[in-house]
């Protein structure tokens, strides 16, 4: 087999500390024909002497020094436009890489027609380096060999985990990848699962190789962005646009799945804000509270509407505040009767048969009934008549001086919100909002 190049590309700042011992387990590679570059992201420690004492030792390190600083996520965005090779590696800067981890990893995707990555498994360990107990993770499979990548992408989103791994796992063809949705999805960037989005969309594209061997070690610290509290929140809010971006990419297709991976989204979350409800913090992890419930009644909701936008859009959108708007139930279940109630005057008829239409027009009821007095009975049904209930809505209607008491089990209250004439008898409540008054004195269901 041939050794195409392989860029190595390190995003570092401030990274004196272990740095030395990530470059070096790049250039220690048994796999020769690599080129590493460093980004140095205008750091005020000793980083910039390490990196020059570094690279006068080899020549196929070469630094890039960002003299105002760029970021986290520009950095290896920009490192990449700088590689050369037919395959990328990312390293980040506290992490290292095992001696034979390159050549494992591109002859394995040589080896796997339509791949475009390859990965392998990785141990965690301490600031020492030291294995962390419990950090054994154990292997996706026994042998090397392909995984399915749609199968893959699948696993990730339905347990709420990047079982692939973080940056420093993963090797993949240059020419699979565009900077132009780096670290994003929608046109939105995720603060903590963009190495994951790059992972879903070589996996779109076909089978991965995977290496059972532990290839590199990622290294927990306590000087690390990822272990603040703020930056996990925001993690949490990653996952429910993630999903639902992944969901219209074509991941996912069972609605159970998704069920199940939003459910857990949203216990999740709300753990989450519930050990930061204290500071501000919390409000991420609010938010994915908010997607993940939106999501969920969507998928339970007769009438889900379509995936047209991106889930924040749907979110805070018409729909889902329409849906918020009634008990979830009515959504979910069809009763067999609705039940509403009005006195002899248009206006309050009116009020009932536009509840009962959008509960018909819901698939909420497929029987309706409206209680009215009894002495009200003749004045009552001229003005349903008059209403345009029409021939597509049969309205029973039923004399009585206590409406409440026809209920059964199973059966809707129609009513307006601040109305509890049915004295909680009902399964579930369907609210119907008085009408507007609008310029001239006409009622909004009259214009």
């Amino acid at each position: 087999m041939t050794e195409p190049l392989v860029s190595v590309l390190i995003p570092a700042y401030n990274g004196e500390r272990f740095l030395k011992t990530a470059v070096r387990s790049a250039l220690d590679q048994s796999y020769k024909n690599i080129e590493v570059i460093v980004g140095d992201d205008a750091s005020t420690d000793r980083t910039p002497e390490i990196l020059a004492a570094l690279a006068a030792g080899d020549p196929r390190l070469r630094v890039i020094r960002h003299e105002a600083n760029v970021g986290g996520f520009e950095n290896p965005r920009l490192l990449f436009g700088e590689a050369q090779g037919e395959y990328v590696k990312y390293l980040l800067h506290d992490d290292v890489l095992a001696p034979d981890c390159i050549r494992v990893l591109v002859r394995g995707l040589q080896a796997t027609p339509g791949a475009v990555m390859a990965f392998s498994r990785r141990n965690l360990v301490n600031e020492d380096g030291r294995p962390i107990p419990g950090g054994e993770l154990k292997p996706l499979q026994d042998k090397a060999g392909p995984i399915d990548g749609w199968e893959l992408g699948n696993a990730c989103l339905e347990a709420g985990s990047n079982i692939i791994g973080e940056l420093t796992t993963v090797l993949f063809r240059k020419d699979a990848v565009t900077t132009d949705f780096m670290w994003q999805v929608d046109g939105r960037r995720l603060d903590v699962l963009g190495d994951l989005s790059l992972w879903l969309r070589l996996l779109a594209r076909g089978p991965v190789f995977y290496s059972p061997q532990a290839l590199s070690r990622f290294r927990q610290h306590s000087t690390q962005t990822s272990q603040d509290p703020r930056l996990i929140a925001r993690g949490i809010r990653d996952w429910p646009r993630l999903l639902d971006w992944a969901v219209r990419q074509g991941f996912l297709t069972d609605t159970a799945q998704q069920r199940r991976a939003f459910a857990r989204i949203l216990a999740g979350a709300a753990a989450r804000v519930h050990a930061l409800a204290e500071g501000p913090a919390f409000v991420p992890s609010l938010e994915a509270v908010v997607l993940a419930t939106a999501r969920l009644v969507e998928l339970g909701a007769r009438n889900p509407g379509a995936l047209d936008r991106p889930l924040e859009q749907r979110a805070h959108g018409e729909q889902a505040l329409a849906h918020l708007a009634q008990e979830l139930d009515v959504w979910f279940d069809t009763f067999p009767v609705a039940v509403a109630t009005a006195t002899a005057d248009a206006e309050a008829v009116r009020t009932a048969v536009r509840g009962f239409r959008d509960v018909q027009d819901a698939g909420a009821a497929t029987r309706f009934v409206l209680a009215v007095e009894p002495g009200a009975l003749e004045q009552c049904a001229p003005l349903v008549a008059d209403a345009d209930a029409g021939a597509d809505l049969d309205i029973e209607l039923v004399p009585t001086d206590s409406p409440a008491s026809l209920f059964r089990t199973g059966w809707l209250a129609v009513t307006l919100r601040d109305d509890t004439w049915h004295e909680g008898r009902a399964d579930a409540v369907w609210y119907v909002d008085p009408p507007r008054v609008l310029r001239g004195g006409r009622s909004s269901v009259d214009a």
